[in-house]
């Protein structure tokens, strides 16, 4: 361990009480921590990382499966290799109804799965956050007191499992799409009102996935106001996503399309899925963005979205590591721009083997840590 990560690791409990002055910036792998390469981490330079780990798809494998799943073994190995970890506990309930009742079996069972989760890896984490995105892992239909009920629950287990062990800020979350009216619920109301009076809840998280980084401001202001100032706002994911997804069809310049031999007439998305079949070599792929105004109109938008939350006064907020996703389509969302390694649409280093930095968000995470 480096003397910085340590000095890092030692700083979690203090960070997490609101005491840095700016917000830290780490990276973020989802739920594929089975990636985990500590030379990728290395090379951006971040002491903070994010995962999540699904309980429900654990819970369908069965107990046994925990200790060897590779998700599992990745996100210890992290916080092994001397990084901060943040951890958030994801349930999905798409296509199934939340447990309706505190002292039904189904209920039983998931706070006790729960429970040998957070055996296998409380003491790989530094930050807990009950949920990943409930708003967005549920039916629309069960989006309501039922879905507020069953996390409140949840926090309130993983209250009481943390004043057995070692004190680990808990948050609650994530919320998305804070910005919009229509996300702005009576449930999600009650969650963020639970935040704020619970003792021992740290915060919120938030993903913003917006159009501007001044929507993800509109986000904050609105989760502040619900929220109050006593309590912390985290971000685990953040992105442009809706921007980019805006000029899927866009046509590509067509003096890059004549450089390298595609049609004139292919729309964004075209090319994306091209780089996602066939991966080009990373020059060509810059070529690709800085031939596109939709990109470089937001290439400092990682950077400006930090400032934006040491200015809000966000305690830490992770960006995407890597992105992994099968293809795209006309309406797909393009996640495949936002990682800091374009592990999909670059082929590897030549040279080396490694995965190669995606355009301009490495320069732009590096300058803010």
């Amino acid at each position: 361990m480096t003397i910085l990560r340590y000095l890092a690791l030692a700083a979690a409990t203090a960070l997490s009480t609101g005491s840095a002055s700016a917000s830290e910036l780490g990276v973020n792998y989802n739920g594929l921590t089975r990636n985990f390469d500590q030379s990728e981490l290395d090379r951006t330079e971040t002491t903070w990382v994010r995962a999540f780990i699904d309980v429900t798809r654990l819970q369908g494998l069965g107990e046994a499966a925990i200790a060897t799943d590779p998700d599992v073994v990745g996100f210890k190995q992290i916080r092994a290799a001397g990084f901060n970890v943040i951890l958030n506990l994801k349930y999905e309930y798409s296509g199934s109804d939340f447990p309706s009742n505190v002292n039904s079996q189904e209920f039983v069972d998931v706070r006790a799965f729960t429970t040998k989760v957070l055996d296998e890896v409380y003491n790989s984490t530094d930050i807990i956050v009950v949920g990943n995105e409930p708003f967005i892992e549920s039916d629309p239909a069960d989006r309501d007191n039922d879905l507020f009920l069953f996390y409140k629950q949840m926090s309130n287990h993983v209250i009481t499992y943390n004043k057995t062990r070692r004190a680990i800020p808990l948050y609650v979350g994530a919320f998305n799409n804070l910005q919009m009216a229509s996300w702005q619920t009576q449930a999600t109301r009650d969650l963020i009102n639970y935040a704020e009076n619970t003792p021992n809840v740290a915060g919120i998280d938030l993903h913003m996935h917006t159009s501007s980084v001044a929507e993800m401001g509109q986000a904050i202001d609105w989760a502040r106001g619900e929220l109050g100032t006593a309590k912390q706002i985290i971000s685990t994911e953040f992105s442009l996503k809706n921007h980019f997804r805006a000029h899927l069809g866009d046509t590509i310049n067509a003096g890059f399309a004549s450089q390298y031999g595609v049609s004139p007439a292919w729309k964004v998305w075209q090319y994306l899925n091209y780089s996602l079949q066939t991966p080009r070599p990373r020059a060509e792929w810059v070529d690709f963005l800085e031939a596109s105004p939709w990109f470089m109109n937001v290439r400092l938008s990682l950077e400006n979205a930090d400032i934006l939350f040491d200015q809000k006064g966000l305690t830490v907020a992770t960006y995407a590591l890597r992105q992994s996703q099968a293809s795209i389509g006309p309406s797909t969302d393009p996640w495949m721009l936002n990682g800091i390694y374009c592990n999909q649409s670059c082929v590897p280093n030549p040279t080396t083997g490694q995965a190669q930095f995606n355009y301009q968000w490495i320069d732009s995470f590096r300058a803010r840590n």
